[in-house]
Formats: structure tokens, sequence, C-alpha cells
């Protein structure tokens, strides 16, 4: 009489095992290689199957791409929740980062799964996207509850701004977490914290915020225009949904204006790449040839991107964007990320030293600065009814004081 059920049973497992081994699978294809890069054949072979076993369980590429990153951020949402069950602020931010790296840490174990990275997650046509964009949004609520204080004061957009540099942070943790061992990560989980929570100004010292001047930017041509369009529209729509065509519809010129410089869609981003290097690189240069001391230069300069980045015509490239280049392409790009990074640690090092910045791990801390100029493209329809010098100063209260503060 139990047989049916028991045998029902039996089949439910063994899905739901199969289920989890394509999707550990092709989360690992997709942090090597991108969406667009991970094939049901190559999941497939990868696992010694036919293709046809996978489509049983996803009939398209789009769909397993999609339960991928839903598994990643259902996996955010509910470390999100338990976080928020904590008694104040500083607890649950321990708690989330605590999470990360718990989850960091299983999984390097041997033969462990992976959660595919959130980057690459506008890759998905708009129909697969808006419900992972919801979930999103949904966790991200959470996170700005965790800086309301208990008494329920209103805290404006104090929130909002604490919360993008927290998810920032722990979101761009795959890019330089495994330049650590596991010994290592009670001690960086707790730096981590501290940068996060305490900021970087030495007794609360208040930062010269001077946003860019564009009169005198990048010159007016085609191709720069065509590359400030592309980098808005990657950032939005992922490397997919950034067509050619789209970007000269934008621009109302024609794909020949693109196809005069570029040879092909990967040399599109490489060049919106360098277009933001070189951008970051004048920032800082700026920054060192005003500043007064460390503090002062690494403020110009952060002060300089975050005003770009509020700049719907001048944006810089999300960090992230580096999924969609070709394996042989994407180690230049994060050699080159990894030397501007490298920068920000040596003027946070140098700040500590003259006594503008106080003593923090200065890898990690330009890690969350990083982060944070990346992220503040999210909040350009937020600072656009502000004064830019006031959007902008509101922005990087969190890496001067802390996200408490």
């Amino acid at each position: 009489m139990n047989a049916g059920p028991d045998l029902d049973s039996d089949r439910t497992v063994r899905f739901a095992k199969r289920r989890s081994q394509i999707l550990d699978t092709a989360s690992a294809h997709i942090n090597r290689h991108g969406a667009r890069g991970m094939t049901l054949t190559a999941v497939a072979k990868a696992l010694g199957l036919d293709t046809s076993s996978v489509t049983y369980y996803f009939k398209r590429k789009e769909q397993l791409a999609a339960a991928c990153f839903e598994r990643t951020l259902q996996w955010w949402h509910d470390a999100v929740v338990a976080a928020a069950r904590e008694c104040d602020g500083p607890a649950r931010v321990r708690h989330l980062i605590a999470a990360q790296f718990d989850l960091h840490r299983s999984q390097r174990a041997p033969g462990a799964g992976e959660l595919a990275v959130l980057s690459d997650i506008r890759a998905l046509d708009a129909p697969a996207r808006k419900p992972l964009e919801t979930l999103y949004a949904e966790s991200f609520a959470i996170i700005r509850g965790y800086f309301v204080p208990a008494s329920g004061a209103a805290v404006g957009s104090r929130s909002a701004i604490a919360a993008t540099h927290l998810s920032a942070s722990l979101q761009w943790l795959p890019a330089w977490i495994d330049r650590y061992q596991l010994r290592d990560f009670p001690r960086i989980e707790a730096r981590l914290f501290d940068v996060l929570a305490h900021g970087l100004s030495r007794d609360g010292r208040a930062w010269a915020v001077m946003p860019a001047d564009r009169s005198n930017d990048e010159a007016d041509t085609v191709q720069a225009r065509f590359l400030a369009a592309a980098t808005r529209l990657i950032n939005s729509h992922g490397y997919v949904g950034a067509s050619v065509e789209r970007i000269a519809a934008e621009l109302g010129v024609s794909t020949g204006s693109f196809y005069h410089h570029l040879a092909n869609k990967d040399d599109l981003v490489l060049a919106c790449f360098q277009r933001s290097f070189a951008t970051i690189e004048a920032a800082q240069a700026h920054g060192d040839a005003v500043g007064k001391d460390e503090g002062e230069r690494l403020a110009t300069a952060a002060a300089f991107l975050v005003g770009l980045q509020f700049d719907d015509n001048s944006p810089l490239l999300r960090m992230s964007a580096y999924q969609a280049l070709p394996l042989d392409l994407r180690g230049d790009m994060l050699i080159q990320a990894g030397q501007v990074t490298r920068h920000v640690a040596g003027t946070i090092a140098d700040g500590i030293a003259d006594g503008s910045i106080r003593p923090v791990d200065p890898l990690i801390a330009s890690q969350t600065v990083m982060a944070a100029i990346s992220a503040a493209s999210d909040l350009s329809t937020w600072a656009k009814p502000r004064s830019r010098e006031e959007a902008v100063r509101a922005y990087l209260e969190p890496l001067r004081t802390g996200l408490f503060g």
C-alpha cells in the first residue's frame, strides 16, 4: 500500500538532487564565463550527461541562468532576513557579513557547489529579470531597516545610502576574497566590519567635496558620446541588452559610426573599460594634485568619481561588467582594476601615516571605496533633484564616518 508514496518520494529526492547539481555546475560556468558563455551543452558535458537530460529540467539556457540567479538571490534574502532579527544595526551588519564569509568558507570545501555571482544578472531578458529584481528590492528594503533607529525616527535617504554601501561591498566580495587563506577569514571579516561601521576619517574630520567639473571633460566626439551611451546601456541592460543598434538609436547616429572605430562588440566593452579606467586615473591624479593630505586626496578623487556617476552623460562602467568579456580579455581588465584599487590602498596607507585617515586595513578599505564608487550610479535618480555637491557629500558620508555615522 505504501510502495507508491515511497517511490514518489524517491523520485522527488532524485529530481531535487539532480536539479541542484545542474544549478551548481551552471553557476560555476556563469562565474567563469558570464551568463552568455554558459551553455546547456557545456553544463551537460561537465556532469557527464546528454544535453537532453539538462533540458528535462530547464528547457532553455535563459531559464537555467535565471534559476541560478534566483537561488543566489534567495540565499541573500534569507541571510538578510536572519540578520534583521538581531537587536540593533551593528549586530545586523555583523551577522550579514558573517553569513557572507560562512558562504565563501563553505564554497571552498572539496566538491562544494557555488552560487552564481549577481554581476551578470542584467544579461537576462526583461521578463526573466523582473521577478529577480523584485526579490532583490525586497532584500534591499529590509537592509534599509537595519539603519532605522529603535525609536523609529526618520532617517531620510541615509538608510538607502547605507544599504547601498553595505550591499555593494558584500556583493563585490567574490572579486577579492580568493586572495586570502581560510584561516585569515575571521581577521578579514572583523576588518571589513570595522571599515564599514566606522569609516575612514580620523576623528570624524570633514572631507572637502568637490564634484567633477565637466567643462574640460572628454572631447565631444562621436566616439566619446558612443562610449558614454554604451556604458549607460551596459550598466542598465547588461552586455546582451546593449546592442549596437540600440546605442546608435539613442544617439541618433548610424551603426556605421560604431564600426568605424570598433571591430566588434567585445571591443566596445573593452573600450568602455579603458574609458572608465582613464577617468579613474584622472580623478586620482586630480586628488593627488589638489589635496593637502592623503585623506583629502582620497576624498577629492572619490567626490570627483561619484559626481560623474550621478551624471547620465558620464557614468563609469560597472566593475562587474568584466564577466561579459572573453577570458583572454578579462584578465587584462582585472589587472587594471587591481592597479587603480591598489592606488587607493596606497593613499589610505599614507593617510594613516600622516594622521588624516584612521588605522584600517588599506587593502580591504580600498575595496569598499571602489565598490561604493561603482554602486553610486544606482542612486543617480535620487541625486537628480539635489545639488551635485549635496548629493555627493551625502553619498560619501558612510565612507567618511561609517554606516551608522
